[in-house]
C-alpha cells in the first residue's frame, strides 16, 4: 500500500470543501459514506471540470493531509511573512555617551542652565534588497479527476499524491534558499570579520598547548578530551553572546552597536559529526551528562552545508558589510571554508521570507485531456551583519 494515502474521512472532508469552492455554496450532502462521496463527486462533475480544477488548486494550497511529507531543514531561517515580510530596512540605535552631571556645578547669579539641550539619538539604518521569483507547475489529467471524484479510494490517493509532490518540492526549494543564506554569511565572515571566524583547534592549542589537526581531532587518543573541551568552549561562547557588548558582530566604523543574544533568540547549527560526538561523549563518559550536552540542547544538526559529497565545506563569492563605509561589498573571488564545526547566531541575523504566493489553473486542453496548474511565489533573503553571528571551524594551528 502506498504511504501517500488519506483516510475516507479526510477524502470526504476534502471533497466537501472542494464542492464549496467550485459551487460557491454549502453542500446539501454531508459525506458520511462512499455513496455520499460519489453523489457529491457526480454533482461536481455536472457543474463542469474547470470550476472543479480551480477549486482544487486553491484547496491544495490550504489543506494539510496526514501523509508522509518532507520536513525541511533550516526551519529557523525561514521566517513568517507576517512578522518579517516587511523587513526591507532595519533601524539600529547606537549608545550615546553619558552627560556630564550638572548637579554639582557652581551656580552663578544672573545665569541659567538650559534644560532643553538637544541630544539626538544615533541611528544606523540597514537596507535589504533583492528577491527570487519561482514558478512550479503540475499537469492533471481529466481521467484522473473523474476517478478521484467518483471513487473514494481513488480520490484519497489522488489528492494525497498531488499534495505530497507539490508540498515536498516547495519545501526543498525553501531549504536550498536557507542553505544559500547561511553560506553567504559564513563565507563573508571568513573574509570580513576575523574575530568572529574562529579556528577551534587554534583556541584548543592556546588553552592546552596540544596541537591537533582536522584529521586527528576525533582520533581515539584525542576524542574524549577534545570533544569535552569543544562542548565547553561553545557553551562559553553562548554565555558571552548573551552579554550586551560590541563583540560577535560587525560594526560600522564610528557607529558601533551594542548587541546581545539571549537563549530565546539564539540559533545553533552544528555539523552532524560534531554534534553526534558531543552527544556520545556526554552519554558515555560523563556522570553529569546534562552539563556537557547544554550546547547540544536545541541545536540543529547539519548533515551537509552545501554539498552532500563534501558535507562540512562551503564555497561562495559572498556579499557583506563594508564596515568602513556601511555599504554592501562583494568579494573579488570565492571564499572557501572547510571543516565547519558550526555557527551560533541571533535569530535576526538572517532569514528568508516566502511572499506574493498565488496559484491558478489553465483552461482544459481538449487535445491532451489535461489541465496545467501553476504556483508562483517570491522569496526574499536577508543577511544582517550587525547582528551576532559566530563561525567555528577546524583549521591549521600556528604555535
Amino acid at each position: 500500500m502506498s504511504v501517500n494515502t488519506m483516510t475516507f474521512e479526510q477524502a470526504g472532508a476534502f471533497l466537501t470543501a472542494l464542492y464549496e469552492e467550485a459551487t460557491g455554496q454549502k453542500p446539501t450532502i454531508q459525506i458520511t459514506n462512499t455513496a455520499d462521496y460519489v453523489s457529491v463527486g457526480t454533482t461536481l462533475l455536472q457543474g463542469g471540470l474547470d470550476p472543479v480544477v480551480n477549486g482544487l488548486v486553491q484547496l491544495l494550497d490550504k489543506t494539510i493531509f496526514a501523509m508522509r511529507v518532507y520536513n525541511k531543514k533550516f526551519e529557523d531561517i525561514i521566517m513568517d511573512e507576517r512578522l518579517y515580510g516587511a523587513v526591507t530596512q532595519k533601524v539600529n540605535f547606537i549608545d550615546n555617551d553619558l552627560d556630564a552631571s550638572d548637579e554639582r556645578l557652581p551656580l552663578t547669579d544672573g545665569t541659567s542652565l538650559d534644560p532643553w539641550k538637544i541630544k539626538k539619538p544615533k541611528v544606523v539604518t540597514e537596507m535589504f534588497y533583492g528577491n527570487t521569483v519561482y514558478q512550479d507547475s503540475i499537469t492533471i489529467w481529466r481521467d484522473q479527476l473523474n476517478a478521484a471524484l467518483r471513487n473514494a479510494d481513488e480520490g484519497a490517493r489522488f489528492f494525497a499524491a498531488v499534495m505530497t509532490n507539490i508540498d515536498n518540492r516547495h519545501k526543498q526549494i525553501e531549504e536550498a534558499e536557507a542553505r544559500a543564506c547561511l553560506i553567504n554569511f559564513i563565507t563573508a565572515k571568513s573574509i570580513a570579520d576575523a574575530p568572529n571566524y574562529i579556528n577551534v583547534l587554534q583556541e584548543y592549542y592556546n588553552e592546552t598547548g596540544v596541537t591537533l589537526t582536522p584529521a586527528n581531532m576525533f582520533a581515539p587518543a584525542n576524542y574524549t578530551e577534545f570533544t569535552r573541551w569543544l562542548a565547553g568552549y561553545m557553551q562559553t561562547l553562548v554565555d558571552k553572546m548573551a552579554e550586551r557588548s560590541l563583540k560577535y558582530h560587525m560594526n560600522i566604523t564610528g557607529k558601533e552597536l551594542m548587541r546581545f543574544t539571549d537563549g530565546a533568540n539564539l540559533r545553533k547549527y552544528i555539523s552532524a559529526n560534531v554534534l553526534n560526538n558531543i552527544t556520545a561523549v556526554a552519554q558515555s563518559v560523563t556522570y553529569n551528562a546534562d552539563k556537557i550536552s547544554n550546547i547540544a540542547a536545541g541545536a540543529n544538526k547539519v548533515t551537509f552545508w552545501q554539498n552532500i559529497e563534501d558535507p562540512y565545506k562551503v564555497s561562495a563569492t559572498p556579499s557583506y558589510l563594508d564596515v568602513s563605509t556601511g555599504n554592501v561589498a562583494t568579494a573579488q573571488s570565492a571564499a572557501t571554508v572547510e571543516n565547519l564545526i558550526g555557527v551560533l547566531f541571533d535569530r535576526d541575523a538572517l532569514g528568508i521570507v516566502k511572499r506574493s504566493t498565488w496559484s491558478g489553473a489553465s483552461p482544459f486542453n481538449p487535445r491532451t485531456g489535461t489541465y496545467n496548474v501553476y504556483w508562483h511565489w517570491t522569496q526574499q533573503m536577508f543577511n544582517s551583519f550587525t547582528e551576532n553571528f559566530v563561525v567555528l571551524y577546524a583549521g591549521t594551528v600556528t604555535p
